[in-house]
Protein backbone atom coordinates (compact mmCIF):
# COMPACT_ATOMS: atom_id res chain seq x y z
CA UNK A 1 0.00 0.00 0.00
CA UNK A 2 1.37 3.39 -0.98
CA UNK A 3 0.46 6.62 0.76
CA UNK A 4 1.42 10.26 0.61
CA UNK A 5 1.83 12.61 3.53
CA UNK A 6 1.78 16.34 4.09
CA UNK A 7 4.55 17.90 6.15
CA UNK A 8 4.71 21.35 7.69
CA UNK A 9 6.57 24.05 5.88
CA UNK A 10 7.51 25.97 9.03
CA UNK A 11 11.21 25.25 8.47
CA UNK A 12 11.18 26.45 4.90
CA UNK A 13 10.47 29.82 3.37
CA UNK A 14 7.43 30.43 1.25
CA UNK A 15 9.64 30.79 -1.81
CA UNK A 16 11.19 27.34 -1.43
CA UNK A 17 9.52 24.32 -2.97
CA UNK A 18 10.88 20.84 -2.38
CA UNK A 19 9.33 17.66 -3.73
CA UNK A 20 9.14 14.64 -1.44
CA UNK A 21 8.70 11.12 -2.80
CA UNK A 22 7.28 8.53 -0.43
CA UNK A 23 6.65 4.83 -0.76
CA UNK A 24 5.83 2.13 1.80
CA UNK A 25 6.00 -1.65 1.97
CA UNK A 26 2.79 -3.63 1.61
CA UNK A 27 2.48 -3.91 5.38
CA UNK A 28 3.39 -0.21 5.95
CA UNK A 29 6.18 -1.18 8.36
CA UNK A 30 8.98 0.43 6.32
CA UNK A 31 8.57 3.77 4.55
CA UNK A 32 11.12 5.37 2.23
CA UNK A 33 11.34 9.13 1.66
CA UNK A 34 13.47 10.69 -1.10
CA UNK A 35 13.92 14.32 -2.02
CA UNK A 36 15.17 13.59 -5.54
CA UNK A 37 14.99 10.64 -7.91
CA UNK A 38 17.40 12.01 -10.51
CA UNK A 39 21.11 11.31 -10.03
CA UNK A 40 23.18 13.64 -12.19
CA UNK A 41 26.71 12.67 -13.19
CA UNK A 42 28.90 15.63 -14.10
CA UNK A 43 32.68 15.78 -14.50
CA UNK A 44 33.24 12.40 -12.82
CA UNK A 45 31.11 13.34 -9.81
CA UNK A 46 27.71 11.77 -9.06
CA UNK A 47 25.00 13.33 -6.92
CA UNK A 48 24.37 11.74 -3.54
CA UNK A 49 21.03 10.08 -2.83
CA UNK A 50 19.80 11.39 0.50
CA UNK A 51 16.58 10.48 2.22
CA UNK A 52 14.89 9.17 5.35
CA UNK A 53 13.63 5.69 6.24
CA UNK A 54 10.84 5.27 8.78
CA UNK A 55 10.54 1.88 10.47
CA UNK A 56 8.39 0.03 12.99
CA UNK A 57 10.85 -1.42 15.58
CA UNK A 58 8.20 -3.73 17.09
CA UNK A 59 7.72 -5.43 13.72
CA UNK A 60 11.43 -5.65 12.89
CA UNK A 61 12.44 -7.06 16.30
CA UNK A 62 16.05 -8.15 15.74
CA UNK A 63 16.07 -7.60 11.99
CA UNK A 64 17.95 -4.82 10.25
CA UNK A 65 16.93 -2.59 7.36
CA UNK A 66 19.28 -2.39 4.39
CA UNK A 67 19.32 0.01 1.47
CA UNK A 68 20.37 -1.10 -2.00
CA UNK A 69 20.74 0.62 -5.37
CA UNK A 70 20.26 -1.88 -8.18
CA UNK A 71 21.12 -1.53 -11.86
CA UNK A 72 18.91 -3.58 -14.18
CA UNK A 73 20.05 -4.15 -17.75
CA UNK A 74 17.49 -5.86 -19.96
CA UNK A 75 18.83 -6.72 -23.40
CA UNK A 76 15.98 -8.77 -24.87
CA UNK A 77 12.21 -8.92 -25.13
CA UNK A 78 10.41 -10.35 -22.13
CA UNK A 79 7.93 -12.19 -24.34
CA UNK A 80 10.79 -14.18 -25.92
CA UNK A 81 12.06 -15.62 -22.64
CA UNK A 82 11.46 -19.40 -22.57
CA UNK A 83 12.49 -22.33 -20.36
CA UNK A 84 13.82 -20.09 -17.61
CA UNK A 85 16.09 -18.09 -19.91
CA UNK A 86 16.25 -14.44 -18.81
CA UNK A 87 17.43 -11.59 -21.04
CA UNK A 88 18.19 -9.53 -17.98
CA UNK A 89 21.16 -8.83 -15.72
CA UNK A 90 21.22 -7.10 -12.34
CA UNK A 91 24.11 -5.47 -10.51
CA UNK A 92 24.20 -4.07 -6.97
CA UNK A 93 25.71 -0.60 -7.27
CA UNK A 94 25.51 0.36 -3.59
CA UNK A 95 24.59 -1.45 -0.35
CA UNK A 96 24.23 0.19 3.08
CA UNK A 97 22.71 -0.55 6.47
CA UNK A 98 19.97 1.99 7.16
CA UNK A 99 18.62 0.72 10.50
CA UNK A 100 20.06 0.62 13.03
CA UNK A 101 22.70 3.10 11.79
CA UNK A 102 26.06 1.37 11.47
CA UNK A 103 28.48 2.55 14.13
CA UNK A 104 31.44 2.70 11.74
CA UNK A 105 29.70 4.88 9.16
CA UNK A 106 30.38 8.61 9.41
CA UNK A 107 27.14 10.55 9.68
CA UNK A 108 26.69 12.96 6.76
CA UNK A 109 25.38 16.50 7.39
CA UNK A 110 21.60 16.60 7.21
CA UNK A 111 19.87 18.36 4.36
CA UNK A 112 17.10 20.84 5.27
CA UNK A 113 14.50 18.35 4.04
CA UNK A 114 15.96 15.49 6.11
CA UNK A 115 15.93 17.75 9.16
CA UNK A 116 12.23 18.56 8.63
CA UNK A 117 11.32 14.89 8.10
CA UNK A 118 13.18 13.73 11.24
CA UNK A 119 11.40 16.31 13.38
CA UNK A 120 7.98 15.39 12.02
CA UNK A 121 8.29 11.60 11.81
CA UNK A 122 9.66 11.08 15.30
CA UNK A 123 12.34 8.83 16.82
CA UNK A 124 11.74 5.93 14.42
CA UNK A 125 12.96 7.90 11.41
CA UNK A 126 16.59 7.63 10.32
CA UNK A 127 18.50 9.63 7.70
CA UNK A 128 20.71 7.96 5.12
CA UNK A 129 23.08 8.84 2.32
CA UNK A 130 23.97 6.54 -0.57
CA UNK A 131 26.34 7.14 -3.46
CA UNK A 132 26.79 5.84 -7.00
CA UNK A 133 30.07 5.58 -8.82
CA UNK A 134 30.44 8.26 -11.52
CA UNK A 135 31.13 5.38 -13.93
CA UNK A 136 27.52 4.19 -13.59
CA UNK A 137 25.91 4.07 -17.06
CA UNK A 138 23.05 6.57 -17.54
CA UNK A 139 19.45 5.40 -17.72
CA UNK A 140 18.28 4.70 -21.29
CA UNK A 141 15.24 2.81 -22.53
CA UNK A 142 15.32 0.90 -25.83
CA UNK A 143 12.10 0.37 -27.78
CA UNK A 144 11.95 -2.18 -30.63
CA UNK A 145 10.36 -1.30 -33.96
CA UNK A 146 7.76 -4.07 -33.49
CA UNK A 147 5.01 -3.55 -30.91
CA UNK A 148 6.14 -4.51 -27.42
CA UNK A 149 4.42 -4.20 -24.03
CA UNK A 150 6.76 -6.14 -21.76
CA UNK A 151 9.32 -5.01 -19.22
CA UNK A 152 11.36 -2.00 -20.30
CA UNK A 153 14.49 -2.86 -22.30
CA UNK A 154 17.68 -0.98 -21.55
CA UNK A 155 19.40 0.39 -18.45
CA UNK A 156 17.33 1.31 -15.40
CA UNK A 157 17.86 1.78 -11.66
CA UNK A 158 15.89 1.44 -8.46
CA UNK A 159 16.56 1.99 -4.76
CA UNK A 160 15.31 -0.65 -2.33
CA UNK A 161 14.85 -0.77 1.43
CA UNK A 162 14.26 -4.23 2.90
CA UNK A 163 14.23 -5.98 6.28
CA UNK A 164 16.56 -8.93 6.77
CA UNK A 165 18.89 -10.54 9.29
CA UNK A 166 21.81 -10.25 6.85
CA UNK A 167 22.38 -8.13 3.75
CA UNK A 168 22.54 -11.20 1.48
CA UNK A 169 19.29 -12.75 2.73
CA UNK A 170 16.52 -13.27 0.21
CA UNK A 171 14.31 -10.22 -0.18
CA UNK A 172 10.58 -10.73 0.38
CA UNK A 173 8.03 -8.58 -1.38
CA UNK A 174 6.05 -8.08 1.82
CA UNK A 175 8.83 -6.18 3.60
CA UNK A 176 10.64 -4.62 0.64
CA UNK A 177 10.00 -1.18 -0.81
CA UNK A 178 11.32 -0.27 -4.26
CA UNK A 179 11.42 3.16 -5.87
CA UNK A 180 12.67 3.85 -9.39
CA UNK A 181 15.44 6.40 -9.86
CA UNK A 182 17.15 7.78 -12.94
CA UNK A 183 20.82 8.40 -13.70
CA UNK A 184 21.50 11.30 -16.08
CA UNK A 185 24.76 12.38 -17.66
CA UNK A 186 25.14 16.16 -17.65
CA UNK A 187 25.52 17.81 -21.04
CA UNK A 188 28.88 18.43 -22.63
CA UNK A 189 29.93 20.01 -25.91
CA UNK A 190 29.47 17.70 -28.92
CA UNK A 191 32.48 16.62 -31.02
CA UNK A 192 33.60 18.69 -34.00
CA UNK A 193 31.61 18.44 -37.19
CA UNK A 194 32.22 15.56 -39.58
CA UNK A 195 33.56 15.42 -43.13
CA UNK A 196 34.34 19.09 -43.38
CA UNK A 197 36.73 21.91 -42.77
CA UNK A 198 35.34 23.91 -39.86
CA UNK A 199 35.26 27.64 -40.37
CA UNK A 200 36.10 28.28 -36.69
CA UNK A 201 36.78 26.16 -33.60
CA UNK A 202 33.65 24.93 -31.83
CA UNK A 203 32.91 27.02 -28.73
CA UNK A 204 30.00 28.73 -27.02
CA UNK A 205 30.32 31.63 -29.49
CA UNK A 206 30.81 29.33 -32.49
CA UNK A 207 28.20 26.54 -32.54
CA UNK A 208 28.57 23.73 -35.14
CA UNK A 209 29.38 25.37 -38.48
CA UNK A 210 30.85 23.59 -41.52
CA UNK A 211 31.75 24.35 -45.11
CA UNK A 212 32.47 21.98 -47.99
CA UNK A 213 33.77 22.77 -51.49
CA UNK A 214 33.14 19.70 -53.62
CA UNK A 215 34.87 19.29 -57.03
CA UNK A 216 33.60 16.81 -59.62
CA UNK A 217 35.68 14.56 -61.84
CA UNK A 218 35.94 15.83 -65.44
CA UNK A 219 33.96 18.92 -64.53
CA UNK A 220 34.98 22.51 -63.90
CA UNK A 221 34.03 24.46 -60.79
CA UNK A 222 33.01 23.38 -57.32
CA UNK A 223 29.80 22.93 -55.39
CA UNK A 224 29.88 24.91 -52.15
CA UNK A 225 27.73 23.65 -49.28
CA UNK A 226 27.74 25.56 -45.98
CA UNK A 227 25.63 24.65 -42.95
CA UNK A 228 25.39 25.89 -39.36
CA UNK A 229 23.31 25.28 -36.24
CA UNK A 230 22.14 28.08 -33.98
CA UNK A 231 23.64 26.40 -30.87
CA UNK A 232 25.42 23.25 -29.74
CA UNK A 233 23.20 22.08 -26.87
CA UNK A 234 19.40 21.70 -27.12
CA UNK A 235 16.72 20.69 -24.66
CA UNK A 236 13.84 18.36 -25.43
CA UNK A 237 11.18 20.16 -27.44
CA UNK A 238 13.51 22.81 -28.84
CA UNK A 239 13.45 23.51 -32.56
CA UNK A 240 16.81 23.02 -34.32
CA UNK A 241 17.50 25.91 -36.67
CA UNK A 242 19.79 24.96 -39.55
CA UNK A 243 21.13 27.69 -41.83
CA UNK A 244 22.08 26.31 -45.27
CA UNK A 245 23.91 28.07 -48.10
CA UNK A 246 24.43 26.41 -51.50
CA UNK A 247 26.48 28.02 -54.29
CA UNK A 248 26.51 26.07 -57.54
CA UNK A 249 29.64 26.90 -59.57
CA UNK A 250 29.46 23.68 -61.60
CA UNK A 251 27.61 22.70 -64.76
CA UNK A 252 25.35 20.31 -62.85
CA UNK A 253 21.84 20.85 -61.53
CA UNK A 254 21.07 20.43 -57.83
CA UNK A 255 17.86 18.40 -57.82
CA UNK A 256 16.87 18.54 -54.14
CA UNK A 257 18.00 19.20 -50.59
CA UNK A 258 17.42 16.94 -47.59
CA UNK A 259 17.91 17.68 -43.90
CA UNK A 260 17.82 14.81 -41.44
CA UNK A 261 18.31 14.46 -37.69
CA UNK A 262 19.90 11.10 -36.97
CA UNK A 263 19.94 9.29 -33.63
CA UNK A 264 22.91 6.91 -33.34
CA UNK A 265 22.72 4.21 -30.66
CA UNK A 266 25.61 2.03 -29.48
CA UNK A 267 24.78 -0.91 -27.17
CA UNK A 268 28.15 -1.82 -25.70
CA UNK A 269 27.23 -5.37 -24.74
CA UNK A 270 27.01 -6.43 -28.40
CA UNK A 271 29.54 -5.96 -31.19
CA UNK A 272 26.68 -5.47 -33.68
CA UNK A 273 24.60 -3.33 -31.33
CA UNK A 274 24.87 -0.14 -33.40
CA UNK A 275 21.88 1.29 -35.22
CA UNK A 276 20.50 4.59 -36.51
CA UNK A 277 17.08 6.17 -36.76
CA UNK A 278 15.84 9.26 -38.55
CA UNK A 279 14.00 11.33 -35.94
CA UNK A 280 13.34 14.42 -38.10
CA UNK A 281 13.29 14.99 -41.87
CA UNK A 282 12.82 17.86 -44.32
CA UNK A 283 12.83 17.15 -48.06
CA UNK A 284 12.95 20.51 -49.86
CA UNK A 285 11.88 20.43 -53.51
CA UNK A 286 10.30 23.88 -53.74
CA UNK A 287 13.56 25.76 -54.28
CA UNK A 288 14.93 23.24 -56.76
CA UNK A 289 16.32 22.43 -59.24
CA UNK A 290 19.18 24.84 -58.60
CA UNK A 291 20.72 25.59 -62.01
CA UNK A 292 24.44 26.19 -62.72
CA UNK A 293 25.50 29.57 -61.38
CA UNK A 294 22.58 29.69 -58.95
CA UNK A 295 22.68 30.04 -55.17
CA UNK A 296 20.40 29.40 -52.20
CA UNK A 297 20.46 30.66 -48.63
CA UNK A 298 17.71 29.49 -46.27
CA UNK A 299 17.07 28.56 -42.63
CA UNK A 300 15.17 25.36 -41.82
CA UNK A 301 13.60 24.23 -38.55
CA UNK A 302 13.78 20.58 -37.46
CA UNK A 303 11.84 19.10 -34.53
CA UNK A 304 13.12 15.66 -33.43
CA UNK A 305 10.38 13.21 -32.39
CA UNK A 306 10.06 9.45 -31.93
CA UNK A 307 7.88 8.90 -35.01
CA UNK A 308 7.75 5.38 -36.45
CA UNK A 309 11.28 3.95 -36.17
CA UNK A 310 12.68 1.33 -38.52
CA UNK A 311 15.19 0.10 -35.93
CA UNK A 312 15.42 0.02 -32.16
CA UNK A 313 15.19 3.57 -30.84
CA UNK A 314 16.54 5.00 -27.59
CA UNK A 315 14.04 6.85 -25.39
CA UNK A 316 14.32 8.67 -22.07
CA UNK A 317 13.92 6.32 -19.12
CA UNK A 318 11.05 7.55 -16.95
CA UNK A 319 9.35 6.55 -13.71
CA UNK A 320 6.01 8.11 -14.68
CA UNK A 321 3.54 7.66 -17.53
CA UNK A 322 4.41 10.31 -20.08
CA UNK A 323 4.54 10.58 -23.84
CA UNK A 324 7.73 9.05 -25.28
CA UNK A 325 10.73 11.38 -25.29
CA UNK A 326 13.94 10.80 -27.18
CA UNK A 327 16.87 9.76 -25.02
CA UNK A 328 19.31 12.43 -23.96
CA UNK A 329 22.85 12.35 -25.29
CA UNK A 330 25.08 9.80 -23.57
CA UNK A 331 28.77 10.14 -24.43
CA UNK A 332 31.81 7.96 -23.76
CA UNK A 333 34.85 10.02 -22.87
CA UNK A 334 37.31 7.34 -23.98
CA UNK A 335 37.36 3.75 -25.22
CA UNK A 336 38.87 2.68 -21.90
CA UNK A 337 35.75 3.86 -20.04
CA UNK A 338 33.25 1.87 -22.11
CA UNK A 339 30.84 0.12 -19.76
CA UNK A 340 29.35 -3.22 -20.75
CA UNK A 341 25.95 -2.08 -19.40
CA UNK A 342 26.08 1.32 -21.11
CA UNK A 343 23.97 2.49 -24.05
CA UNK A 344 25.60 5.46 -25.77
CA UNK A 345 23.36 7.86 -27.68
CA UNK A 346 24.44 10.68 -30.01
CA UNK A 347 22.71 13.01 -32.46
CA UNK A 348 23.69 14.90 -35.58
CA UNK A 349 22.06 16.89 -38.37
CA UNK A 350 22.83 15.64 -41.87
CA UNK A 351 22.51 18.11 -44.77
CA UNK A 352 22.44 16.34 -48.12
CA UNK A 353 22.38 17.59 -51.73
CA UNK A 354 21.25 15.42 -54.64
CA UNK A 355 23.23 16.53 -57.70
CA UNK A 356 23.15 15.67 -61.41
CA UNK A 357 21.38 13.08 -63.49
CA UNK A 358 23.13 10.19 -61.76
CA UNK A 359 22.07 11.66 -58.42
CA UNK A 360 25.42 12.17 -56.71
CA UNK A 361 25.10 12.88 -53.01
CA UNK A 362 27.01 15.60 -51.17
CA UNK A 363 26.55 15.75 -47.41
CA UNK A 364 27.87 17.28 -44.22
CA UNK A 365 27.12 16.36 -40.60
CA UNK A 366 26.62 18.69 -37.66
CA UNK A 367 26.70 16.97 -34.23
CA UNK A 368 24.78 18.41 -31.29
CA UNK A 369 23.86 17.51 -27.72
CA UNK A 370 20.28 16.83 -26.56
CA UNK A 371 19.55 17.17 -22.83
CA UNK A 372 16.56 17.54 -20.46
CA UNK A 373 15.78 21.21 -19.88
CA UNK A 374 15.11 20.75 -16.15
CA UNK A 375 18.61 19.31 -15.70
CA UNK A 376 20.73 21.58 -17.86
CA UNK A 377 18.71 24.75 -18.33
CA UNK A 378 21.65 26.96 -17.36
CA UNK A 379 24.01 25.18 -19.70
CA UNK A 380 21.58 25.24 -22.61
CA UNK A 381 20.88 28.93 -22.08
CA UNK A 382 24.61 29.56 -21.85
CA UNK A 383 25.14 27.95 -25.24
CA UNK A 384 22.10 29.68 -26.84
CA UNK A 385 17.80 25.46 -22.11
CA UNK A 386 7.64 4.00 -15.59
CA UNK A 387 4.63 4.08 -14.31
CA UNK A 388 4.98 5.05 -10.66
CA UNK A 389 2.48 4.78 -7.83
CA UNK A 390 4.56 7.25 -5.82
CA UNK A 391 3.04 10.60 -4.94
CA UNK A 392 4.98 13.86 -5.03
CA UNK A 393 4.57 16.53 -2.42
CA UNK A 394 5.89 20.04 -1.92
CA UNK A 395 6.81 21.63 1.36
CA UNK A 396 4.36 24.44 0.61
CA UNK A 397 1.50 21.93 0.46
CA UNK A 398 2.33 20.03 3.66
CA UNK A 399 0.47 20.11 6.98
CA UNK A 400 0.67 17.63 9.86
CA UNK A 401 -2.11 16.45 12.17
CA UNK A 402 -0.82 16.83 15.73
CA UNK A 403 2.38 14.88 16.41
CA UNK A 404 1.31 11.75 14.58
CA UNK A 405 3.66 10.33 11.97
CA UNK A 406 0.64 9.16 9.97
CA UNK A 407 -0.40 12.10 7.79
CA UNK A 408 -3.37 12.69 5.54
CA UNK A 409 -3.36 13.58 1.91
CA UNK A 410 -4.08 17.26 1.35
CA UNK A 411 -2.91 17.56 -2.24
CA UNK A 412 -1.48 15.27 -4.93
CA UNK A 413 0.93 16.50 -7.58
CA UNK A 414 1.88 14.47 -10.62
CA UNK A 415 5.61 14.27 -11.24
CA UNK A 416 6.67 15.96 -14.44
CA UNK A 417 9.36 14.21 -16.41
Amino acid sequence: MITSSNLSNEESTQSQREEVFKKSTQNNKITLYLSNRDVIISENVADKIQGVVHVDPDYLQNKKVYGQITLTFRYGREDEEVMGLKFCNEAIMCLAQLYPPHEKVTQQPLTPLQDVLLKRLGPNAFPFTMELTPLAPPSVQLVPAKEYNGAAIGTSYDIRAFAANKADDKQHKKNTVRMGIRVIQRASMPPKSYNTLSLQPLSEKNPPHVILNKPFLLSDGKMKLEAALDKAVYSHGDGIYVSVTVINKTKKNVRRLKLLVIQHVDVCMFSNGKFKNIVALIDDKDEFPLLPGGSLSKTYTLSPTKGVPKNWIALEDSYVKTSPTLASTVMCNSSEERNVFAIYVSYYVKVQLIVGTIRNKISVKLPFTLMPSQIDADLIEHYSQHHSPIQTLTTEDMQIEGNSSQATIEKENNLQS
